[in-house]
């Protein structure tokens, strides 16, 4: 089974997505020195990476993710889309628009799991 790493400061949210993607194995971080960290622990197949956080943002964490494997699959969320040229030079594939709809999650989810991307 596929394991997804969850990277956001809204518990709430976290929460939410979890429920989103129950077919899979989550776990969560709540900043983007945590996403590193357990990155490193838990090697998932996916990271699904907020922007703005506390302590780490996601645009640095991308790019720390990417020197640990850079062939990781991360998907960034965000409510910023001026954010998301930033964060794809950084690393990720994708950017998912907040509010996010559970098709729409499942749908890229799907996409960088079951097909080599």
């Amino acid at each position: 089974m596929s394991k997804i790493l969850i990277v956001d400061d809204n518990d709430d949210l976290r929460y939410l997505l979890k429920i989103m993607l129950a077919e899979y194995i989550t776990v969560e971080a709540r900043n983007g020195s945590e996403a590193v960290m357990m990155f490193k622990v838990e090697k998932p197949d996916l990271v699904l990476m907020d922007i703005l956080m506390p302590v780490m943002d996601g645009i640095d964490a991308t790019k720390e993710i990417i020197k640990i494997d850079p062939l990781a699959k991360i998907l960034a969320i965000t409510a910023y889309a001026s954010k998301a040229e930033t964060i794809i030079e950084a690393g990720a594939r994708e950017v998912i628009q907040k509010p996010m709809r559970k098709k729409t999650i499942l749908k890229k989810t799907k996409k960088y799991l079951d097909n080599a991307v």
